[in-house]
């Protein structure tokens, strides 16, 4: 109901005006005034009315409303009321302070910021939740400082840098949060951590029952003895006061990185949220990212402990030269002889060996022998991956082979010519997991293969379930694409990359670190043989990773990143528009004005349409240790709300 002016004059003095966050991906909303009898602490959850819904909203200011009269008798708009209220003060001020800032830093609201961050399952039992009024540990205040470290090892060195720091904050009486990029990464992380300190360790993440979620959140609230969360970023909520070092573990994997708006990067949430908490924080990896490395080296970083610059492996390495393997049948060969050796041992030897490749499907691309042409998605454009359908054992048999778009989804025949020169000459190029495992039944029909990819392992409980056959079974193999790393811990004597080479074709800047990091995670894994199969042979990057030198490494790509200017370098702003293509070039030419006097650099995206329509980018480059700049932030937020803004996007393309 909206509230008539005259009787708040009679009623004003038992009233409050609050101004609220709706929680709400709304580019445009920021804050929202209502009325209310009820004095409410800043950091509570309401409901309110906005437009025809009721929308959840975070108090960010209470003021008495004979103090307002002035100001609500001028105004343009009329106050509701506001009655039901979620919960007490549930957000602590350190918290709110860092929504500010990440709301700035990605020129977006603070309530789109809450949507992106907090999930919904938190925000709806609010009232079941005991929050920051109600913290046992309320009255303890932080002593830590403002210092921020690094630690590079492997997983046993970090572990148990983590082990001894529990054992120093526990004799503090201080707790710590351990931030994961993943549920598995979380699950993992309990395990290793809890031993010793069973009772006063505690998981969150989303996947875990809304029951257990608030069973969990309450324990660790009402605990007395210092707690150590181990949790996904969606926590980093949880306002228990004694919490004085937040771990951010794995820093380098890209889950860290919410893809829906405003595309907040949760690494730099839980730096920002360390900052306002005046406590420590520790940035952890077995080789951290470029822009990090670089921090340390200006000292805005603390090495904990002294580097570990080399990853260091049992294995022996071995890089083969696909160009000089030559195929019997076919324009080039799969598997090198090496690999079949390794395989063929592997077997006889009981032993296991894992293979990487890095594509799904038979083949990445399907090329025109004839004009060159890449075989593209009907609806937006991708190149088309080649699949075989699982009950077909002919490769050459196009009859139940099909094409299929990895971006949107669309399948369809196989059986069609070049749409643009008519020729019947259509070939694969690359290698898929589909096209390795067909030629190692070919040469080994009697071995036993696990498969791991997004085809067909379609959750988190089917690969692991695959893993553990894999483990069960000596003499066997086990073949996946990228995804199965993060769930590979445990060491085996074999392993084989079939194929990077897919990925150096990816105008992406950030391309070489995530060779490396792929590299050195097998290797590392590896007790026995290493090899790696590539037509990329005087690539650097190889003979980087297979000696683990990250060093050398490092040096190389933050002198590239230094002649491109790219991070650290500066600060990459990305905008996005999708649609028709003279519309959005439009559209694009009104954002670059709207931006004057900063530079835009415009390019079509990698993928240049989707679902029949265009994409086109557009990239700004901040000077380094100028962003945010308010100016800047104010003509972004003016911006159309069909744009996408990405600040610090992942990848360009």
């Amino acid at each position: 109901m909206c509230f008539n002016f005259w009787a708040f004059v009679v009623l004003c003095i038992d009233m409050y005006v609050i101004e609220i966050i709706p929680i709400s991906r709304a580019i445009g909303i920021n804050t929202l005034s209502y009325f209310t009898t009820k004095d409410i602490p800043v950091g509570a959850i309401v409901d309110v009315p906005l437009r025809k819904k009721i929308v959840h909203g975070i108090v960010i200011s209470v003021r008495k409303a004979e103090e307002m009269k002035s100001e609500i008798k001028n105004a343009d708009f009329a106050l509701k009321k506001i009655d039901k209220i979620k919960s007490s003060e549930f957000f602590s001020k350190a918290f709110m302070d860092m929504l500010k800032d990440v709301s700035e830093y990605y020129a977006t609201s603070m309530g789109s910021v809450i949507n992106s961050l907090v999930p919904d399952y938190i925000l709806k039992n609010a009232n079941k939740l005991i929050g920051y009024e109600n913290d046992k540990n309320s009255k303890i205040e932080n002593t830590g400082i403002k210092e921020k470290f690094v630690v590079q090892g492997n997983d046993e060195e970090r572990y148990g840098t983590w082990k001894s720091l529990i054992r120093q904050e526990f004799a503090k009486k201080k707790s710590l949060f351990f931030l994961m990029p993943t549920i598995e990464d979380a699950e993992r992380a309990f395990e290793l951590l809890e031993k010793g300190v069973e009772g006063y360790a505690f998981l969150l993440h989303g996947s875990l029952k809304e029951s257990k979620i608030i069973e969990n959140w309450n324990k660790i609230m009402q605990e007395n003895h210092p707690v150590v969360i181990i949790a996904s970023g969606g926590f980093l909520s949880i306002p228990r006061n004694d919490i004085e070092t937040i771990i951010i573990e794995r820093e380098s994997s890209k889950s860290y990185k919410i893809l829906k708006r405003p595309y907040l990067d949760i690494r730099n949430v839980a730096e920002k949220l360390a900052e306002k908490r005046n406590i420590k924080l520790f940035i952890s990896d077995s080789f951290l990212r470029v822009e990090t490395l670089w921090r340390e080296s200006q000292n805005e970083l603390v090495q904990a402990s002294p580097f570990k610059f080399r990853s260091l492996s049992t294995a022996s390495d071995t890089l083969i030269d696909m160009k000089l393997s030559k195929a019997t049948n076919s324009s080039f060969k799969i598997l090198s002889d090496e690999v079949e050796r390794l395989i063929l041992q592997t077997k006889n030897d009981s032993e296991q060996m894992v293979i990487l490749a890095t594509r799904r499907g038979m083949a990445p691309s399907t090329v025109c022998g004839d004009c060159q042409n890449i075989v593209t998605c009907n609806n937006c454009s991708s190149p088309v991956v080649l699949h075989k359908s699982p009950d077909n054992t002919d490769l050459n048999s196009d009859k139940k082979n099909f094409f299929m778009c990895h971006r949107c989804g669309e399948r369809r025949s196989t059986e069609e010519y070049c749409k643009v020169c008519g020729s019947w000459k259509l070939g694969i190029v690359g290698i898929g997991i589909d096209l390795v495992i067909q030629k190692i039944k070919d040469k080994f029909p009697d071995i036993s293969i696990f498969q791991i990819d997004s085809d067909t392992t379609k959750n988190e409980k089917s690969i692991k379930n695959i893993i553990q056959k894999f483990k069960a079974k000596p003499g066997s193999i086990l073949i996946g694409t990228e995804m199965m790393l993060q769930y590979l811990h445990d060491k085996v004597d074999n392993s084989a990359i079939i194929s990077l080479d897919s990925l150096f074709s990816l105008p992406d800047f950030r391309i070489q670190e995530k060779i490396l990091y792929m590299l050195i995670h097998i290797r590392t894994l590896t007790t026995k043989r290493f090899i790696v199969q590539t037509r990329k042979f005087d690539e650097k990057v190889f003979e980087y990773g297979l000696k683990g030198n990250m060093s050398d490494f490092y040096r190389e790509e933050i002198n590239e990143r230094k002649k491109f200017n790219y991070p650290p370098f500066s600060t990459l702003i990305k905008i996005t528009l999708e649609g028709n293509k003279s519309d959005i070039v439009k559209e694009m030419e009104i954002a670059q004005n709207i931006l004057d006097p900063y530079e835009v650099e415009v390019f079509p995206a990698f993928t240049q349409t989707v679902k029949g329509n265009h994409v086109l980018h557009g990239l700004m480059r901040i000077p380094q240790n100028k962003w945010p700049d308010s100016n800047l932030i104010d003509k972004i937020r003016s911006l159309s709300p069909s744009i996408m803004i990405k600040v610090d996007p992942e990848t360009l393309l």
